[in-house]
């Protein structure tokens, strides 16, 4: 079947829920039985150190994601998926449903929960990418990105990613490609805060938020210079957290 699966994500609030928008490109069957309502939009949420693990069930496809980090004891991995809500049984229509040829005429039974679409495991970033909230921005060209600085409601980065890389981005992230493009903009963020932040009155300055003073220690700790002090280069401490994957996708 020729069809696409990816998932948005939004902040609803950091680190406790999110928005999850599954969407389907392509995949006629897929998008007819989701019209007729038959399928589950379903996250799995888990914690890797322990052995929690929840499932998060709707009918429509975008749906609130929640946890309790005190019942996790460590950082959650989310797995969405698309299945089926009951048990089904079709006649292949290969040019209707956008199948292969060899499935015309054929009687496909499913199970109840049987997986339709799943999408690749994922896990929120902490740290400086902690700081980072992606928002798609459609009126920008494909490749495109901007990152701005924003002090309401505490201190983060706003993000906006034209649709091709808000949507690479959501699910994988961690392939060469992705991991790159974070590269940049770490390192443009990094440059905001030396050019902006620099300065602190010790009440109003970048010291008065805490996710800053963390990641000012996580600098520290690493032996990388802040932002504001002598020898900091933004590229140079991007690509030391987050170095260039070079030739790691590369076919042989």
């Amino acid at each position: 079947m020729d069809g696409v699966y990816t998932v948005d994500v939004a902040h609803v609030e950091r680190g406790r829920s999110f928005e999850l928008s599954h969407r389907i490109e392509g995949a006629p069957l897929i998008r007819r039985w989701a019209d007729e309502g038959r399928l589950r939009f379903v996250c799995a949420v888990a914690a890797p150190v322990s052995a929690y693990r929840q499932l998060h069930s709707a009918s429509s496809p975008s749906h609130l994601i929640e946890w309790d980090p005190d019942d996790l004891g460590g950082h959650p991995v989310f797995t969405p998926m698309i299945v089926a809500e009951s048990e089904m049984s079709c006649t292949i229509d290969a040019h209707r449903d956008g199948v292969n040829s060899l499935w015309d005429g054929q009687v496909v039974d499913l199970p109840k929960g049987a997986r339709l679409a799943v999408g690749p495991t994922f896990a929120l970033q902490s740290g400086l990418l902690g700081l980072l909230d992606f928002r798609l921005d459609e009126s920008m060209e494909g490749g495109q990105f901007r990152v701005q600085a924003s002090t309401e409601g505490g201190f983060r980065f706003n993000v906006y990613l034209a649709s091709d890389l808000h949507g690479f981005l959501q699910t994988r992230r961690q392939e060469a490609v992705g991991w790159n493009i974070m590269t940049h903009i770490v390192s443009t963020a990094l440059a905001q805060l030396d050019r902006h932040f620099s300065d602190d009155d010790g009440e109003e300055g970048w010291e008065s938020y805490a996710n800053l003073v963390s990641l000012a220690e996580e600098l520290d700790r690493r032996g990388l210079p802040a932002w504001g002090t002598e020898g900091f280069e933004p590229e140079v401490v991007a690509t030391a957290l987050y170095p260039h994957k070079v030739g790691a996708d590369r076919e042989d």
